[in-house]
């Protein structure tokens, strides 16, 4: 029987869909969307794309967790590699989980700021754990 080599979940995936819902769904309107609720889903998308790069990240350093994760761990992790890259962790949170996720803003400059400090924490990740953009 031929086992499967594991293939790593890429999180540019999520990033694309989480673009692709801004753009077909959630309706552009001048400066803002119409619909909160597809910003919602592409801010959850976005965010999820961020923490499953991380968690390789975290796989890549042995970085444990004995209870479930939560925002405070992934702070601790980054803080522990890039200090840098903490700000725009911290930063994502808000624009991507947040004012994306939760509260649903329909400000178009919100929604694109939160999806780059996505892009820039993904790329970051990707020079260290190597992600096939698709």
């Amino acid at each position: 029987m031929k086992h499967k080599k594991e293939k790593i979940e890429n999180p540019y995936n999520y990033l694309e869909n989480a673009r692709e819902i801004l753009k077909e769904k959630a309706k552009k309107n001048g400066e803002f969307y119409t619909y909160r609720k597809y910003v919602k889903m592409a801010g959850h998308t976005a965010w999820t794309g961020v923490l499953l790069a991380l968690d390789h990240l975290m796989d890549k350093y042995q970085f444990k967790i004995k209870r479930g994760k939560d925002v405070n761990d992934y702070r601790t992790f980054i803080a522990s590699v890039n200090k840098k890259m903490l700000n725009y962790f911290n930063s994502a949170y808000e624009y991507i989980h947040l004012f994306m996720g939760y509260d649903g803003n329909l400000d178009v400059i919100t929604s694109k700021h939160g999806l780059d400090l996505a892009q820039k924490l993904i790329d970051w990740v990707n020079t260290q754990v190597k992600f096939n953009k698709e």
